[in-house]
């Protein structure tokens, strides 16, 4: 007795060989780990202004492939715009973030309020 017939396994091959093929990445991280590990490792300007140049290149790349910005890079660009003074652009990319990722609204909004109280005061 056969237990396993031709056809059985010839769809039994098939069936492994395409679930194990790779599926378009979700995201484009670019240089981000690396980029960030020089900021932290050694927070002096050059290694920020790397770091925003990471950024804003995942960005356009992103864009040119077709994927989503990934989860936290508007918000942190925007950050280091509102560190900088560049308070529109900040809240600009505070928004993009809210609008990509709707699971960040709460966190967003508590952001920008605590951005407002800091501005308020004198």
């Amino acid at each position: 007795m056969r237990i396993f017939s031709p056809v059985l396994l010839i769809l039994l091959s098939v069936f492994f060989f395409t679930g194990c093929a790779t599926q378009k990445p979700m995201y484009n991280w670019g240089d981000y780990s690396s980029s960030l590990y020089k900021l932290k490792k050694d927070p002096c300007d050059e290694n920020l202004m790397k770091y925003k140049q990471v950024l804003l290149k995942i960005m356009e790349d992103s864009k040119k492939k077709g994927l989503r910005v990934p989860p936290g890079v508007y918000c942190e660009y925007g950050y280091i715009s509102m560190k900088e003074g560049k308070t529109d652009e900040a809240l600009a990319y505070f928004d993009l973030e809210e609008k990509t990722y709707p699971e960040s609204v709460v966190f967003m909004q508590r952001l920008k309020s605590q951005f407002n109280k800091v501005e308020e005061q004198p």
